[in-house]
């Protein structure tokens, strides 16, 4: 139950930022003993107007016992041609004297980070991204949730967001 509110909170806040623009969102609740390695988070989304620009955010949320200030994590991503790309994300948690980045208080911090602020999708069909955590570890503890949001560009709300 408190995996659910946690999650329906995260959801709202991450609402308010696109508010009705959204064109896709998937949050992930991650395990509670840890993100493993062999838990990879996949996002899917079909695209059928290559003209349109859209922001993407990768949302992030935390708890204090994260052990370090950044997390690293593998993106595998697949356009409708089969083309696929592989890159490595780095997001900073905390900064350097070990204060935590983001909004809320108590054990938890959510993120929305702007990952493409105007990006088109070239092809129609199906894109594909998988997201893994590239830690040092097979397991990670901290990470509540991860996931992709996806709205219409928006140039007044993107001005406003920097």
């Amino acid at each position: 139950m408190k995996n659910l509110w946690l999650s329906f909170f995260l959801v709202a806040l991450l609402f308010s930022s696109c508010k009705k623009d959204i064109f896709y969102e998937e949050i992930f609740v991650v395990n509670e003993n840890g993100w493993g390695m062999d838990s990879p988070v996949m996002c899917e989304f079909e695209i059928t107007d290559t003209l349109q620009y859209y922001t993407i955010y990768m949302d992030i949320r935390n708890t204090i016992d994260f052990e370090t200030q950044n997390l690293y994590v593998f993106m595998d991503s697949e356009d409708p041609t089969g083309d696929k790309n592989r890159d490595t994300l780095e997001f900073l948690l905390a900064d350097n004297h070990g204060h935590w980045k983001g909004h809320g208080n108590g054990r938890y911090r959510d993120y929305q980070y702007i990952f493409y602020p105007k990006v088109r999708f070239p092809y129609k069909g199906k894109y594909k991204f998988v997201f893994q955590q590239a830690m040092r570890e097979d397991e990670i503890k901290g990470i509540a949730n991860f996931g992709m949001t996806i709205c219409y560009f928006d140039e007044k709300r993107f001005q406003n967001h920097e």
